[in-house]
C-alpha cells in the first residue's frame, strides 16, 4: 500500500517536474484525438445519411388493370414474402387520382372529367428497401409476381448511392487508420523525449537496486493521468467543434441527417478517455524500455 502511494506521488511529481514535456504530450494527444474523432464522426454521419437516402428511394409497382382494387391489394401478401422489402404501402387508383389533384393545386380542374369509373391511373404499391445494394435482385422478384404490370425504380440513383457509400467508407477508414498511426507515432516520440531527459534519474535508481516495475509504475501512472486529462479536454473540444460542424452542415447540406452530439456524448467520452489512457500508458511503457536493461 505504501509503494502504491509512492507510485502516485512520483507520478504526479513527474508531471509537474517536467511541466513543458507534460503539456506538450497532452496537447499532442488532444490534437490527435480531435483529428481522429472528427474524421470518425463525419464518416459516421455521412454513412448514416447515405443509408437514409438509400432507404427513402422508393420503388413503385403498378398492378395490371385487369385486377380489381381488392385483388390488387391482396397481392401484398406475396410481396411481404420478399426479404429485402422494408416497407409496403398500397395506393388505390382513387387514392392516386386524389393525390394527383392535390399535386396539381390550382390546375386540378383539368381532372374534373375523371371519376372512379374512368380513372386512367392504376392501383400500385410503394416499396422501400432494406438493402439498396440488392435492388436489382429485389426488382426481379417483384416482377415475377403474377399481376404486376410495371415496376418504376430509379436503379441508376440507387446504384450511384451505393457506389458513393462504398468509396466513402474506404476513404474514411483509411483516414481513421492514418490518424491513429500518426497519433501513436507522435505520442511515442514525445514520451521518448521525456524519458531521455530522465535517463540519469533512471540509471541511478537501477544502480541502487530498484526493480524494473518499481521504476516503471510512476511513469505508467503519469501516462495514465496525462491520457485522462487529454481525453477529457479533447472531449469538450470535440463537443464544441461538432456543434460548429452541425451548424455549417445544416446550411450547406440540410437534407443530411446530423446526429445530435447529445446522443453520442457518452460513447465519445468513453472512447476518448480510453484512447487517452491507452496512448499515455502505452507510450510510457514502450518508451522507457530503451532506458532499462530488460
Amino acid at each position: 500500500m505504501r509503494s502504491f502511494g509512492y507510485y502516485w506521488k512520483e507520478g504526479f511529481r513527474n508531471i509537474f517536474k517536467h511541466g513543458f514535456m507534460s503539456i506538450a504530450a497532452v496537447v499532442i494527444m488532444i490534437i490527435c484525438l480531435l483529428l481522429t474523432g472528427t474524421v470518425t464522426l463525419i464518416a459516421y454521419n455521412i454513412d448514416l445519411s447515405i443509408r437514409t437516402l438509400q432507404q427513402s428511394n422508393q420503388i413503385v409497382v403498378f398492378i395490371d388493370e385487369s385486377l380489381t382494387t381488392r385483388e390488387a391489394k391482396a397481392l401484398g401478401s406475396q410481396f411481404n414474402q420478399i426479404d429485402n422489402i422494408a416497407t409496403i404501402q398500397f395506393e388505390s387508383r382513387d387514392e392516386a387520382l386524389e393525390a394527383y389533384r392535390i399535386q396539381l393545386g390550382e390546375d386540378a380542374d383539368i381532372l374534373d372529367s375523371y371519376t372512379s369509373e374512368n380513372n386512367p391511373l392504376r392501383n400500385s404499391f410503394i416499396f422501400t428497401l432494406t438493402d439498396a445494394t440488392q435492388a436489382a435482385q429485389t426488382i426481379e422478384q417483384i416482377e415475377a409476381v403474377e399481376g404486376v404490370a410495371n415496376v418504376r425504380a430509379d436503379e441508376v440513383v440507387i446504384s450511384k448511392l451505393v457506389q458513393v457509400q462504398r468509396v466513402f467508407n474506404v476513404v474514411s477508414l483509411a483516414m481513421v487508420i492514418a490518424m491513429a498511426l500518426i497519433s501513436v507515432f507522435i505520442i511515442a516520440n514525445t514520451v521518448k523525449l521525456a524519458m531521455f531527459a530522465r535517463r540519469e534519474e533512471i540509471s541511478i535508481q537501477k544502480m541502487v537496486g530498484a526493480t524494473n516495475w518499481f521504476i516503471r509504475w510512476p511513469f505508467v501512472i503519469e501516462g495514465m493521468v496525462l491520457g485522462l486529462l487529454a481525453g477529457g479536454l479533447a472531449f469538450f473540444a470535440e463537443w464544441g467543434l461538432y456543434a460548429e460542424l452541425v451548424h455549417v452542415a445544416d446550411g450547406v447540406i440540410p437534407y443530411f441527417r446530423i446526429v445530435p452530439f447529445e446522443e453520442l456524448r457518452w460513447l465519445v467520452l468513453s472512447v476518448f478517455l480510453g484512447a487517452g489512457v491507452l496512448f499515455g500508458i502505452g507510450g510510457s511503457v514502450t518508451s522507457i524500455r530503451k532506458f532499462m536493461d530488460v
